[in-house]
């Protein structure tokens, strides 16, 4: 665990300095979700937004050091009520994330909402209305770089994108390799992808305060069919992805031909 916060500390210490910078050039608030100075070495699964909700250029917010940047968003601690219930404030957003992650709307400090070992974080720290679609392009391709950074020191087992289109945003302003990030469709009709990033499991889905697919079943059952057809049984084993997409493929095939309702 202590090698891991160095690292991150590192990390923080390298981009800090540079999103002041584009604080003051652009006039537009910065911040992390979950606080990352308590992070474990045994991550299960870091959730990626766009960026923070917020006014792009309704002024600068600068960190004194990287260790107060690392404490995350000042209301996190504030997103549940004293009964577990999701605070109004939070809501629109992480009674979604629950149900996308296949979770009820309360707090559950065991697993999601334990900040050592789940990750809520976003491609960009920068604050817009409207995502990747108004946010200025230096402030999402160096926010790109830093969280493909993060991911690499933290490796969670799992990855969600959350947001339409976030395997292309990433790709399109990360400068990585192929290799480094792939993704695909699994079925034509669905925006839903499946991908890698650094050979960790992905998957890319519309961001919970937009219009779900399918129902408010779909995407809970996607990740998880999505996480069975990854597994090998295998140590450092993986399947292609064209074969994850086609296992998955195949399993809805059968549901069909097979469940008689």
């Amino acid at each position: 665990m202590a090698a891991m916060n160095d690292e991150v500390k590192k990390w923080a210490e390298k981009y800090v300095p540079k999103f002041n910078e584009l604080s003051k050039k652009y006039q537009t608030a910065y911040y992390t979700q979950s606080p990352l100075n308590v992070v474990e070495g045994n991550v299960d699964t870091m959730v990626i937004g766009i960026n923070p909700k917020g006014c792009l250029g309704g002024g600068e917010r600068v960190f004194d050091s990287a260790d107060d940047y690392l404490k995350g968003n000042p209301t996190w601690a504030k997103r549940f009520l004293a009964d577990g219930s999701i605070n109004p404030d939070w809501k629109k957003f992480l009674a979604g994330s629950h149900t996308f992650l296949g979770y009820d709307h309360f707090y559950h400090p065991e697993s999601i909402d334990n900040d050592q070992r789940t990750v809520w974080t976003n491609l960009s720290p920068f604050v817009s209305a409207n995502g990747h679609k108004d946010l200025y392009k230096e402030l999402m391709t160096e926010g790109v770089k830093s969280t493909l950074e993060l991911i690499e020191i933290v490796k969670p087992k799992y990855i969600v994108l959350l947001g339409k289109n976030a395997f292309m945003a990433l790709k399109e302003n990360s400068g990585a390799s192929d290799t480094a990030i792939e993704y695909t469709h699994v079925f034509s009709n669905r925006a839903a992808q499946i991908g890698r990033i650094y050979k960790i499991p992905a998957v890319c889905v519309v961001h919970p305060s937009r219009q779900w697919e399918v129902s408010n079943k779909f995407i809970p059952a996607f990740i998880f069919l999505h996480k069975m057809s990854e597994m090998t049984n295998r140590r450092n084993k993986m399947f292609p992805l064209n074969v994850v997409a086609d296992n998955m493929r195949r399993e809805m095939r059968l549901w069909q031909d097979r469940v008689i309702i």
